[in-house]
């Protein structure tokens, strides 16, 4: 039966149980044991016992949330010895001997303090009693009794180890003033939190490159490190459009000495091992004086005799460039002029190899 006077104490323990609610402990099943010494300060039935005895208890809990958790175990208090038999208002000179154990269920608040948790539980207690004495035999009683108890707990081995140290009380009818002290070791069952994996390192970007004409092509690399602002560049640099404006005369597909002088500056840019991928079209142009049919012609004449001079200055043309002809077929300037009609008499050497180019 439960006695009323000490539910109190129990109730000192709530705001322990409550304070707990604002920590974090790890979830997960613990079992443990321990030994001590189980106290009893009055007579029962008329027989003065030991102060203290030897004791041990087993137990196994579950934290169920955060903060609070439930357990239950199983304590033996050990074999108390007493003396001073009363019957009848007389002494009798008989010795007697009370077995005490119990089976008991805790609801448990923890406050973790760094490495050390303080603990307060309260529950019940089924506790089980055995008298026996040489004149009157064994008398066993058993009754459901108020339990309660406070305690700290030291942890190690990453939170699965814990030292405990705890007292408890329990409110038996007819022992008052019952306690057992105990110290023992606890387990708890968890994983291990995953070490965080350590970011791999963001590489460097690379350092910006020496690029004297700004065109995006590194000066290691740059093939034609002079090229004008805005120019488009293939890969190595050089210019992807060559337009030049070589001075034929009228009606004529000879080159000048200043058409030569032109072309000459082509000649170590094709001539690079470096820029032998470099192809495309030598486009002939005209201005629009005399058929369609002849200039057409004439336009095919001059870009033949730009490559002829290429490759007589060692030029390797192979299948690098081939000749288009497009007579006074795209003016760039108004063929109403002479100075219009000069600008459009021209050849235009066209890269296509920049056309599939990254640059």
């Amino acid at each position: 039966m439960f006695i009323n006077k000490n539910l109190a104490l129990a109730a000192l323990l709530a705001p322990a149980l409550a304070i707990g609610s604002v920590y974090a402990a790890e979830p997960g099943f613990y079992l443990g044991a321990s030994g001590g010494q189980s106290f009893i300060d009055d007579e029962t039935d008329n027989i003065q016992w030991d102060d203290d005895e030897t004791g041990w208890k087993a137990y196994l809990g579950y934290q169920f949330l955060p903060w609070l958790g439930v357990e239950a175990g199983y304590v033996d208090f050990g074999q108390y010895s007493g003396d001073n038999v009363q019957v009848g208002g007389g002494n009798l000179n008989t010795d007697a001997e009370l077995d005490l154990s119990a089976w008991q269920g805790f609801l448990v608040g923890s406050l973790p303090i760094g490495p050390v948790d303080l603990f307060a539980k309260v529950g019940a207690a089924d506790l089980q009693a055995e008298i026996d004495n040489a004149r009157f035999g064994t008398e066993q009683d058993n009754d459901t009794q108020l339990a309660y108890g406070v305690g700290a707990a030291y942890n190690f081995g990453k939170g699965h180890w814990g030292l405990r140290v705890e007292a408890e009380g329990y409110d038996d009818d007819e022992v008052d003033n019952f306690y057992f002290v105990s110290a023992g070791i606890t387990y708890r069952f968890f994983s291990d939190a995953v070490e965080p994996v350590a970011a791999a390192p963001v590489a460097a970007a690379p350092a910006k490159c020496a690029d004297g004409d700004g065109d995006g092509v590194c000066d290691d690399v740059d093939q034609c490190p002079n090229t004008p602002p805005g120019t488009r560049v293939g890969p190595i640099g050089c210019d992807c459009d060559f337009t030049l404006q070589l001075q034929f005369a009228f009606d004529s597909a000879k080159l000048t000495a200043a058409d030569m002088a032109q072309l000459d500056k082509l000649v170590p840019v094709l001539n690079n091992a470096k820029a032998g991928f470099i192809g495309g079209v030598i486009e002939g142009h005209t201005d629009s004086i005399g058929s369609e049919a002849y200039n057409m012609g004439l336009s095919k004449r001059r870009a033949e005799s730009v490559a002829s001079y290429l490759a007589s200055q060692g030029v390797n043309m192979g299948n690098r460039f081939a000749t288009e002809a497009f007579g006074e077929a795209k003016p760039i300037a108004s063929n109403d002029t002479e100075a219009g009609r000069a600008e459009n008499r021209r050849v235009v050497i066209r890269r296509t190899d920049c056309d599939s180019s990254s640059k």
